[in-house]
């Protein structure tokens, strides 16, 4: 937000919202919890986001789903955020053959 002289009164790269003459932080968004995805490949190398498996504000739900995830989509790449810090890429393995 700038000021009639062109001050900055908030910075820019940081989320605020102004209410009543005074900034504080937005609440958080659903992009500020954990979030577990799948990839096609790993997203460096072009990869597709395919779907999100789950949003959770708990760091032990996520990993949980995570667990799950990896066990749910075999040869797919799992990426598992805090925000948007990745916490891990992997891709998950493929089921044993049958015997």
């Amino acid at each position: 937000m700038k000021h009639r002289k062109g001050i900055d009164l908030v910075r820019s790269d940081v989320d605020y919202t102004v209410g009543q003459g005074s900034a504080r932080p937005t609440p958080p968004s659903p992009e500020a919890g954990y979030r577990v995805q799948i990839w096609i490949d790993e997203p460096e190398a072009g990869g597709e986001l395919l779907e999100t498996i789950s949003h959770a504000t708990d760091f032990s739900v996520s990993c949980a789903a995570l667990k799950a995830s990896i066990r749910a989509r075999p040869g797919k790449v799992v990426v598992h955020l805090n925000g948007r810090h990745r916490m891990s890429c992997e891709r998950a393995s493929d089921p044993p053959l049958p015997e």
